[in-house]
């Protein structure tokens, strides 16, 4: 079953009948707005405890001149049960909800905060999350990976290389602020933390090692899917074969010139670093979805973050 608490001093807990709707029938009471809910990762673990706050400091009234009285506020998980905290909350902004995925899949998170003498339509917000399994919600045609090893491997060229996405902690990004993506999409680093983030004994590769695995981008793609969606989009222009054994996922990039910190180019780009430099410019490889060729690039070694591969 799925667990549910609110962090409050002496809240009374009880169900009732409400609702934050105008009523079809008639328009003639006022209405709060202004409810905000934090918003929830994007994704978290199974079994994660995840914290969301409910802010009521921004409420205002559609009649400024009618008093509202007491309000209270009430919450719930999809069509799970619904928390009410029928306290007056005013004088208070901020009540921490607090919930534990026990099950795969999405979630949905409302609240409204209303008056209790429902004089007045309450205001609403609502937040979203997926929960998921690292181990299950990648599938298709992926790396085996040794017991013992951290990394899945294959050589080409007389060099070991990973067959999956460096994902190490000490520097880059995690998938959209989502730790739990970092061994299912790996992390993004910039340049200079590319070339320190290999672990002891690995390298990031230079532009001539990565352009000896050749420059069919479908001898490098794998046929793989995020929660039975598929990285690569399809197109008729390549047929992903990945005979060389690199795994290339469509994990996109961050450009921070864009959106801070923000992936973009999924189920299209697979971007990775290279150790070379064209003057102050970085170079790197990417596979296009819609290229039958590996591309070359030069970017910037402080704005782009790129997904990383070692060899040694």
């Amino acid at each position: 079953m799925r667990k549910e608490s609110i962090i409050l001093v002496a809240a009374a807990l009880i169900m009732l009948p409400l609702s934050c709707k105008k009523d079809e029938t008639t328009d003639t009471k006022p209405s709060l707005s202004g409810l905000v809910i934090s918003s929830a990762p994007a994704y978290v673990s199974k079994g994660q405890e995840i914290t969301m706050t409910i802010d009521v400091s921004h409420l205002t009234r559609s009649n400024e001149e009618k008093e509202t009285g007491k309000i209270g506020i009430y919450w719930k998980v999809n069509d799970g049960d619904q928390i009410t905290v029928t306290e007056d909350i005013a004088g208070k902004s901020r009540y921490d909800v607090k919930f534990t995925p026990d099950e795969l899949g999405k979630y949905s998170v409302s609240c409204c905060a209303y008056t209790l003498d429902n004089s007045f339509y309450g205001a609403y917000a609502s937040t979203s999350f997926m929960a998921i399994d690292p181990a299950v919600s990648l599938s298709g045609d992926l790396p085996y990976k040794a017991p013992g090893e951290k990394y899945a491997q294959f050589t080409a060229g007389g060099l070991t290389w990973m067959a999956e996405n460096l994902h190490e902690t000490s520097a880059g990004l995690s998938y959209n602020d989502c730790p739990v993506m970092d061994t299912i999409f790996g992390r993004y680093y910039t340049y200079e933390e590319a070339l320190a983030a290999c672990p002891s004994g690995w390298r990031l590769p230079t532009a001539a090692e990565f352009d000896a695995l050749g420059s069919d981008s479908a001898a490098l793609m794998t046929n793989a899917s995020f929660l039975d969606s598929e990285l690569w989009t399809y197109n008729n222009v390549l047929k992903i074969t990945n005979i060389v054994g690199f795994y290339a996922l469509a994990v996109g990039y961050v450009d921070k010139t864009i959106i801070e910190n923000y992936v973009t180019g999924e189920h299209e780009y697979a971007a990775f670093w290279t150790s070379d430099k064209d003057g102050e410019l970085a170079s790197y490889r990417y596979l296009f979805v819609t290229n039958p060729l590996v591309q070359k690039g030069l970017g910037s070694p402080v704005s782009l973050a790129l997904s990383v591969r070692c060899v040694k």
